[in-house]
């Protein structure tokens, strides 16, 4: 049991399951104390997932990056007739992944950018060939902003969109496009992008039809402590009413080649206050999940010990975060198995619903 004096009136709430206040969150993630901190979150990942780390092999496939909107810290998005639009074929979505699989990938996750010119039927097409090449893998695909989108082009409902993609292979939906749920701070990021309101209400909806998905939260921009507290308490109160989410994904600010690059990255210490005092704070989220991609490696380290218990995955192709400027180079699967059990971790393969992985599926036809 870890020894803690400043927060020993928290430590005894967590320690009893009790769920911490807006103040206690706020207390947690301005505090330069990050040894108690740490303790604490550690204790609950412990409690939660023993040693385990867990973390997906996968292929990420950015179909296309033109898009409708402008946010302000997004280096991937371009317009139509940008030098270096792009849009990629079905057969060569369908190429990629076959490749993946032929290594052993098992996992694909899409999402791109509101191309208008490119309609339901062919993301329809997309995961039924992927299904068909690869069976055994599972697709997480397109955000709530991407299905809000598709159901504005189509002009139908959001739900009748989900259903038609589940029914086409939709395994999962990623966390992305939630950005920071206040208005004021969204104001000035990503004006145009979908309300926070509405972001919740697509997730509800994906809840609803049977499939699981996660919550992101970026931040280092321009929102305060406060605001991030605010949107954990948020994603807390959705998941008490449908049960849907399964990881909490922070994401930390890349200032690189976008409309913020006068914003300084962020620090090992505001991304430590954030991961632990996730960990706290969203009780009723299973996992929390640091994408390496995102942050300096040597915080991978840390992050083990400061509630996360999830790797992201291998992510073959991954482009937005480069675009943006993050540092990482990438790890292959035996680079990322060793950093866990550098780490003194269990590393335990999984896919992004937590289920046990059929190897004997994944082989492309």
């Amino acid at each position: 049991m870890p020894f803690i004096k400043e927060f020993a009136d928290i430590f005894e709430k967590v320690k009893a399951g009790t769920r911490l206040s807006e103040t206690d969150g706020i207390r947690l993630i301005k505090t330069n104390n990050i040894a108690e901190l740490g303790a604490m979150a550690d204790f609950v990942k412990r409690r939660l997932h023993g040693n385990k780390a867990h973390f997906t092999h996968s292929i990420n496939v950015n179909h296309s990056n033109i898009c409708v909107l402008s946010c302000k810290f997004c280096a991937f998005a371009k317009k139509k007739n940008e030098e270096g639009a792009y849009a990629l074929s079905v057969d060569e979505i369908e190429r990629r992944v076959k490749v993946a699989a032929s290594h052993g990938v098992w996992e694909v996750h899409i999402v791109g950018g509101l191309d208008p010119e490119l309609k339901l039927s062919y993301y329809e097409e997309m995961l039924r060939r992927i299904k068909k090449s690869c069976p055994g893998v599972l697709i997480q695909a397109f955000t709530a902003v991407e299905l809000d989108f598709y159901a504005r082009l189509e002009k139908i409902s959001a739900e009748e969109v989900i259903d038609r993609l589940i029914a086409a292979g939709l395994g999962g939906v990623p966390g992305g496009g939630a950005e920071i749920f206040s208005e004021r701070a969204r104001a000035l990021i990503c004006a145009p992008k979908i309300s926070a309101t509405r972001w919740l209400d697509i997730h509800k909806m994906v809840h609803r039809a049977g499939l699981r998905s996660n919550a992101t939260m970026l931040y280092g921009h321009v929102e305060t402590p406060e605001e991030r507290v605010d949107h954990m308490i948020r994603l807390r109160e959705t998941q008490d009413e449908t049960g849907g989410f399964l990881a909490f994904v922070p994401l930390a600010f890349q200032p690189d080649h976008n409309e913020l690059s006068y914003l300084p990255r962020t620090s090992g210490i505001t991304d430590i206050q954030v991961l632990a005092t996730a960990r706290l704070m969203i009780d009723n989220f299973p996992h929390i999940r640091q994408l390496w991609n995102y942050v300096d490696e040597k915080l991978i380290h840390v992050a083990l010990e400061y509630g996360v218990d999830d790797l992201g995955g291998t992510n073959f192709d991954e482009i937005i975060a480069k675009a943006a400027g993050s540092a990482s180079k990438g790890f292959t699967y035996d680079e990322l198995v060793g950093l866990i059990r550098a780490c003194h971790h269990e590393p335990v393969e999984v896919n992004s619903t937590y289920t046990a992985i059929q190897k004997d599926c994944l082989v492309a036809r």
